[in-house]
């Protein structure tokens, strides 16, 4: 997702942190064991001060770190992945956003740049 360097990175329910990590192309990312997956936020900048320090519970909402460029990217964003029982799913239809590639003609850009996303309304339309 698409999002300027230093943005608040928020966890998307509550959780615990299971760890923090440098991870190849993955960079910075920290996975958090949410009720049924495991969140793993990528690419980040800066981890919350709070989870820097040891704090291993998060709230939904809170902010748990800043997006960054670390790893392979070709610009600021932040990657969010889901892992349920073992596997690695597509997160769209929990975040409600048409998955990447798939969406109709015309609900996305054709190219998105960097901080600039756009979501299809509800009728389809752009």
């Amino acid at each position: 997702m698409p999002a300027p360097v230093g943005a608040p990175v928020k966890a998307v329910a509550s959780g615990s942190v299971i760890r923090v990590q440098r991870h190849g192309v993955g960079g910075l990312e920290m996975l958090i064991q949410h009720q049924g997956f495991i969140g793993v936020y990528s690419h980040l900048g800066l981890i919350a001060p709070v989870i820097a320090e040891g704090r291993r519970v998060v709230s939904g909402g809170e902010k748990i770190a800043t997006v960054g460029r670390s790893g392979l990217t070709y610009g600021p964003h932040l990657y969010f992945g889901m892992i349920v029982d073992g596997r690695s799913v597509d997160p769209s239809p929990y975040l409600h956003i048409a998955p990447c590639g798939t969406s109709p003609q015309g609900a996305f850009e054709r190219e998105l740049r960097p901080g600039r996303i756009l979501l299809a309304k509800s009728n389809g339309s752009p």
